[in-house]
């Protein structure tokens, strides 16, 4: 029976079949049709209602499909002439809020911090690298392991300059000096140089005198300047699926960059090891054995906070101060150097004033700081006029708030844009001229906004007290010692020498000018 009534089922009964459904359903779908039209139009103008005014771009894609690394800086600068300081646009999905001004900066990240308490989400090029380390936390973790790394990097000498570790950064300027008079003004690539003096510095801060090899921390600071390959500023803003399956898998860079931070983490793992089969609790040698004896209070004490203390949130953490702290720090005076060079004037009048404060029988030191006034400016000169990063991804919103009144939802990342803050005619007057007298106050007139370099607010960078103070004792020393040129004509923008980590200098010592 059921085999006589499937073969008698022809073709023709099941198109019949079909169009009677279709006539049936048709008119309803049709009907459906503009109410879920309309119903995502609802949901579209709700979710971006008051947003601030920006680009439309392509669905899903956004503006990315017009970015490069190349014209990144011109389209934001074209955006913020048309939208203003704050604008919005979407990329890959992402809902982003740029900040073209210290005073939306200041609004966003220190006036309403606490509603910008996350990170890009999703997959994005910097989760990949440190997405278990204090850069990354939030909330109470944040907020613990921030004050206890504050702490401890305060009592191991960072931020005010204990004995110990400042008498290694004077060793090491010391060094630097002594080598460059070797070469007889012969042309040296001053990043190298600075590299290793900083890896000794940086090793001592961190792990003591015995936490860690200096041949371990120059292979981390190695595979750091391999990571900075991919570490482009269209990259930054990528996240998401497309970003995580389809753009980053195809770009060798990214591939070779997460490579090196694998490696990186191995050694620091390594590390990390070492320390637990030799910690003592009485007797704590660096940052590693006091992360393990304050994780120990807490769980004694059933803290449940002892759990924000994991082995890989300490080496995550420790690879972004050993990378920052090391590289960064060198590409900072070296940059800092192309613009003393560049500018023979600027040489010459740092040179005098160091000469009056300082003189040539001693080496100068950190008391000098206060006195070294146009020094201190130049510093801050030549940081406002290079753009390493000129644009960078800050943090997601996490509350929903308001910018310069316009409503900022919940899960849109502010989009800080250091360059266009740095030359904002409103804060610095011909901001196009390098000028550091913009940064020595007069009766006239006040010192101008210092430029924001190492982030802003309750999470800017832990390390700029060490960092600022390493860079000054460095140029003055060397400055103090040489009068540096370049070997030929070189003409390299600020990013070009953070990235390819070149800059060929000729230091020519004074005694034989």
């Amino acid at each position: 029976m059921f085999l006589i009534s499937f073969e008698t089922f022809t073709p023709k009964m099941e198109a019949d079949k079909i169009l009677d459904m279709l006539s049936y359903t048709c008119p309803i779908l049709l009907a459906l049709i503009p109410v879920v039209i309309l119903i995502a139009i609802v949901f579209f103008d709700r979710k971006h209602r008051n947003i601030p005014p920006g680009p439309t771009g392509i669905p899903y894609f956004g503006y990315w499909p017009f970015l490069n690394n190349e014209n990144i800086t011109v389209k934001m600068g074209e955006l913020k002439k048309k939208y203003g300081d704050i604008f919005s646009l979407t990329i890959t999905g992402r809902l982003f809020i740029h900040l073209g001004s210290n005073k939306a900066i200041r609004e966003a990240h220190i006036s309403k911090a606490e509603c910008f308490d996350g990170r890009l989400p999703y997959f994005s090029f910097l989760e990949q690298f440190f997405e278990n380390g204090i850069g990354f936390a939030k909330g109470e973790r944040w907020k613990v392991l921030r004050k206890f790394f504050m702490t401890v990097l305060r009592n191991r000498g960072s931020m005010l300059g204990e004995k110990i570790v400042i008498t290694t950064v004077y060793d090491s300027i010391k060094s630097i000096v002594n080598d460059l008079r070797q070469e007889m003004g012969k042309p040296v690539n001053l990043i190298q140089f600075l590299t290793h003096k900083c890896t000794a510095n940086i090793r001592l801060m961190l792990f003591g005198e015995v936490g860690a090899s200096e041949e371990q921390i120059q292979r981390i600071t190695k595979l750091h300047a391999e990571e900075l390959g991919a570490m482009t500023p269209l990259n930054l803003l990528l996240s998401g699926p497309l970003a995580r399956y389809l753009i980053f898998p195809s770009q060798p860079a990214f591939c070779k960059a997460l490579k090196c931070h694998r490696e990186m983490e191995r050694i620091l793992f390594d590390i990390v090891k070492d320390h637990k089969d030799t910690y003592d609790k009485e007797n704590a040698r660096d940052i590693i054995d006091d992360y393990f004896a304050e994780r120990d209070l807490r769980q004694s004490k059933g803290d449940v906070t002892a759990k924000y203390f994991s082995d890989f949130c300490l080496v995550q953490t420790l690879t972004q101060f050993v990378s920052e702290g090391v590289l960064a720090i060198a590409l900072t005076i070296n940059i800092l150097i192309k613009f003393i060079i560049e500018k023979p004037e600027e040489q010459e009048k740092i040179y005098q004033e160091i000469m009056e404060v300082v003189g040539l029988d001693r080496q100068p030191t950190i008391e000098d700081r206060s006195k070294l006034t146009y020094l201190n400016a130049f510093i801050y000169e030549g940081m406002r006029a290079s753009s390493v990063f000129s644009i960078f991804p800050s943090w997601e919103c996490t509350k929903e708030t308001t910018l310069n009144g316009y409503r900022i939802p919940k899960g849109a990342v502010t989009l800080i844009n250091f360059h266009s803050c740095k030359n904002d005619p409103e804060v610095y007057e011909k901001p196009e001229k390098f000028n550091p007298s913009r940064f020595i106050p007069t009766e006239e007139k006040r010192s101008a906004e210092l430029p924001i370099v190492f982030g802003v607010g309750k999470r800017s960078c832990l390390g700029e007290g060490f960092a600022l103070t390493q860079i000054f004792l460095f140029l003055a020393t060397i400055l103090q010692n040489f009068e540096l040129k370049f070997p030929d004509d070189t003409n390299l923008s600020s990013r070009q020498v953070y990235m390819t980590r070149n800059l060929l200098v000729c230091a020519r010592p004074r005694s034989y000018i």
